[in-house]
C-alpha cells in the first residue's frame, strides 16, 4: 500500500469521542462555582480540575489530528472548543478564586 492509501484508509475510521475530560472539568467548575467560597471546595476543584485540564490537553491534540484528517470533523471541532473553553474556565476561576 502506497502512503496515500494509508491516509485514505484512515480518514474514513471514525474518529474518537473526546469529550471524555470533561467528567475531571465539570464537577470542578459546578464546585466553584456553587460553593467556591469554601476553602475545601477550592482545594476539591483544584485537585479534581487539574488532572481534567491536563487529560483536555492530550485530549484536545487528538481532536485536533481528527479535525485535519477529516475524521468526523464537525464532532472533533466541537470536542476541541467544548474542552478548551472548559479548561480556560477552571483555570480562570482558580486563578481569581
Amino acid at each position: 500500500m502506497t502512503e496515500q492509501q494509508i491516509r485514505a484508509e484512515a480518514a474514513k475510521e471514525p474518529g474518537a469521542d473526546h469529550t471524555w475530560p470533561l467528567g475531571f472539568l465539570v464537577p470542578a467548575l459546578l464546585l466553584l462555582r456553587f460553593l467556591g467560597e469554601h476553602a475545601w471546595a477550592y482545594w476539591t476543584a483544584a485537585v479534581v480540575g487539574g488532572p481534567g485540564v491536563i487529560c483536555a490537553v492530550f485530549a484536545i491534540a487528538g481532536a485536533a489530528r481528527d479535525v485535519v484528517r477529516g475524521r468526523r470533523p464537525w464532532k472533533a471541532a466541537f470536542a476541541l472548543f467544548v474542552l478548551a473553553g472548559g479548561s480556560f474556565a477552571l483555570v480562570a476561576r482558580l486563578v481569581n478564586s
